[in-house]
């Protein structure tokens, strides 16, 4: 079984666990001619983690070549001193937006709870895409920066590390590493040397076969996402050369915590749950297609928003009609007045592929064992690398107190084929859509649906 048939098996096994907490009760009554309110569940904090697995194969059967072991190969190589903006430039944040409303549109679940961390991804493939040249480099550099060059686009992704990791209050870890089979790859000095200069990463030399080497990379990931994900590698098959692995953590807690919270009635797609509800007054975000509020977290750079889509409206079309430009303008739009919002505790987990996504959005070279080119990483006697999956685990949790949110996205390379007015209220008691972004440049961490926060 590859691992896009187990991360499959692992996403319907965490929908059938799932488990309503609370009966139903009776529908919240509404108040005639009251302006609508929302209502989101998010019990416990916010805890999201997210794991994508690229996998590169190689033509030709796996050759066995012997490479003396070092655990750590970045030990001779240290990270220099790059000059890099203070902040990521407007293009590479409007390519950013672009690419996060596209990978949330590829992998929502109509009715189902939904979860994908854009930057992780984005950071997994930043590190992968120095290693790729010609035509594999440039759908690279289409999908993460609109085109701007491999140059650039690393500039931006250190300028915009070095921005999350600058907290003032609370956790927020940030972690990329690489992690390569012993036998039969050759990696290239100059792709180790830019993944430590622009995302900070080390590089360990592991003999897959070894049982122990799963547990040493899930031990990273465990560590590194603040112990939000415990199991990112089930097992290393033996086409499999290299996994690049990002990982974020973020713990924060609200700037006003909520006091306590109520009985509720959520009108989920399955029918209504009784659900816990918090309540606060909010920063009002709207435009012509949905409401919804902006709660910021203790430390000033992140922000948690819940977005309504307009009564009419399904979330599933509302996602389907965002662009990273309605996106970004919609959380600009919190600047004339606030809204009483009302919102569910929540928590749930979800396995994707991102195979069939990324290759939709025109990183199509790179899984192709043809025309991938990934000679600037490394090369293998086994054959031609190429992406055989990329895959993507996820875990929500939101609270009283704030929340925690932990993303690890692995790329695993093979080898072989293959205003001044009265606050308005808005109730989230139909599913709606969630982000934790960076306030800096509205940027989401995180992107979902909450369905079902009875789920």
């Amino acid at each position: 079984m590859n691992h896009k048939e187990q991360y499959r098996e692992e996403c319907e096994r965490i929908r059938a666990s799932e488990t309503w907490r609370h009966a139903a009760a009776s529908r919240m009554q509404q108040q005639p001619r009251r302006p609508r309110t929302a209502k989101w569940v998010f019990p416990g904090a916010l805890a999201a983690a997210l794991v994508c697995a690229l996998v590169f194969s190689p033509l030709l059967k796996p050759a066995t070549v012997t490479v003396e072991a070092k655990e750590n190969l970045m030990e001779n190589i240290r990270a220099q001193k790059q000059q890099v903006p203070a902040a990521p430039g407007q293009d590479f944040i409007s390519a950013q937006a672009d690419f996060a409303v596209q990978l949330f549109q590829k992998t929502a679940d109509a009715g189902k709870n939904s979860l994908v961390s854009p930057t992780s991804a984005a950071l997994a493939l930043g590190m992968t895409a120095n290693g790729a040249k010609g035509g594999t480099l440039s759908q690279f550099e289409a999908l993460l920066g609109g085109g701007m060059d491999l140059s650039a686009l690393n500039q931006n992704f250190a300028a915009e590390q070095s921005a999350l990791k600058a907290v003032t209050s609370g956790k927020a870890l940030l972690a990329n590493s690489i992690w390569y089979r012993n036998q039969g790859l050759s990696i290239k000095k100059p792709f180790l040397q830019s993944n430590a200069d622009f995302f900070g990463a080390d590089a360990y030399r592991l003999d897959f076969g070894d049982p122990a080497a799963v547990g040493k990379i899930n031990s990273w990931v465990d560590k590194n996402t603040g112990g939000t994900i415990k199991k990112m590698v089930g097992r290393i098959e033996p086409e499999e050369m290299m996994i690049l692995i990002n990982a974020l953590y973020l713990e924060q807690e609200w700037r006003s915590p909520y006091i306590n919270s109520r009985d509720g009635t959520f009108h989920a797609p399955e029918g209504d749950k009784t659900v816990k509800m918090m309540e606060s007054t909010e920063t009002y975000l709207h435009d012509g297609e949905a409401e919804g509020i902006l709660k910021p977290l203790k430390d000033p750079r992140y922000a948690f928003a819940a977005i309504l889509p307009k009564s009419g409206t399904s979330v599933n079309d509302y996602v389907q009609s965002l662009t990273g430009r309605k996106f970004l303008s919609l959380l600009r739009s919190g600047g004339d007045g606030t809204a009483i919002g009302t919102l569910p505790k929540f928590k749930f987990s979800c396995a994707l592929s991102l195979n069939d996504a990324l290759q939709s959005l025109g990183l199509t070279d790179a899984f192709n064992s043809g025309k991938a080119d990934f000679s600037a990483m490394g090369s293998s006697p086994a054959g031609n690398l190429y992406i055989g999956s990329v895959l993507q685990k996820t875990f929500l949790q939101v609270d009283e107190a704030g929340l925690k949110a932990g993303a690890a996205t692995a790329v695993i390379l093979d080898a072989g084929s293959s205003s001044s007015q009265r606050p308005r209220s808005v109730v989230f008691d139909r599913p709606f859509v969630i982000a934790v972004v960076d306030t800096s440049t509205n940027l989401p961490l995180f992107l979902g649906v909450v369905a079902d926060p009875a789920a």
